[in-house]
């Protein structure tokens, strides 16, 4: 992939993440103004996205596939897991719940925030098949393994938690494609206007969560700064080294490495809030990673290759 593009598409997602992160600070956009946008991208543009793309990219593709890159998915993330796991024991945290929040700033990215436009960005609407079941898995690991983390033994797991607009987009979308069923043009044009928002919405809302965040608190203490690069550049990596082994399509293994590569996971941020984590160890892992993955992504798809 020509670097030029990548640098393109990148300068276009932080300048959306300038203004947000402009609004916040001049008060434009508030806390209370964030939970509305999270509400709107999480039930309404990423929903849209992710039955559109999934129904498109049923033509000449088999179940089987869908099984194929289902085990991928799972595959990236083990790969992933297990390098925060490592890292975040080696940094040696003060208690269980600290060491919680480092595992979960390194295993959880941001794919619907960040990593669908981008995917969509550089691979084209096509690519959004693998991102989607990918975020599935990513979603699925995040209420259990990832309430278990920040929650110590405290933590208890329910299917309610699992009853969103966002997995019942994707599961439908998945009956879809198994079923190979189309969605009617009546249903797909507004569904397309509403998946447009997707890109403009969710970066001014990741902006605006970065700008409501203490600098003085995120800059400071080096065991983020060890989970951050774990995250960003050697996860990647390692996805890189082991896909390639079994994925020939230089696509799908740009899109997962891409997706490996994203920055932590903002609702990280509200689950340690609902189960007790340290918040200000998520909080840096948040912010920095999102600041840094601009440069690093571009990075790796150069020296990579894809």
């Amino acid at each position: 992939m020509d670097i030029t593009i990548v640098l393109r598409q990148m300068f276009v997602i932080f300048s959306l993440i300038s203004v947000g992160f402009t609004l916040r600070r001049l008060n434009i956009l508030s806390k209370e103004g964030n939970v509305l946008l999270t509400h709107l991208v999480l039930s309404v543009a990423v929903p849209a996205t992710i039955l559109l793309r999934m129904t498109a990219a049923s033509y000449g593709r088999t179940n089987l596939y869908l099984g194929y890159v289902f085990l991928i998915c799972i595959l990236a993330f083990v790969l992933v897991g297990a390098l925060a796991i490592i890292g975040s024991r080696l940094v040696s945290p003060k208690d269980s719940k600290d060491l919680g929040s480092l595992i979960s700033v390194g295993m959880f990215g941001n794919v619907a925030f960040m990593g669908f436009p981008l995917v969509i960005a550089l691979f084209g609407e096509d690519a959004m098949f693998y991102a989607v079941l990918f975020h599935l898995v990513c979603t699925l690991f995040a209420f259990s393994l990832g309430i278990k983390l920040l929650a110590g033994s405290d933590a208890k797991f329910s299917w309610y938690q699992l009853r969103t607009v966002l997995m019942g987009a994707s599961l439908l979308a998945i009956v879809l494609f198994i079923f190979n069923i189309q969605i009617p043009p009546l249903i797909r044009t507004p569904l397309t206007h509403l998946s447009n928002m997707l890109t403009p919405i969710g970066m001014l809302l990741l902006g605006s969560i970065l700008g409501g965040m203490n600098f003085r608190e995120v800059l400071f203490g080096w065991q983020v700064y060890v989970i951050i690069a774990i995250k960003l550049l050697l996860g990647p990596v390692v996805v890189f080294l082991v896909l390639s082994l079994f994925v020939s399509d230089p696509m799908v293994l740009g899109v997962f490495v891409v997706l490996a590569s994203g920055p932590t996971a903002p609702r990280t941020a509200a689950l340690c809030i609902r189960y007790g984590g340290n918040q200000k160890l998520v909080s840096q892992g948040i912010f920095l990673s999102t600041i840094f993955s601009i440069l690093t992504i571009p990075l790796l798809i150069h020296v990579l290759g894809l």
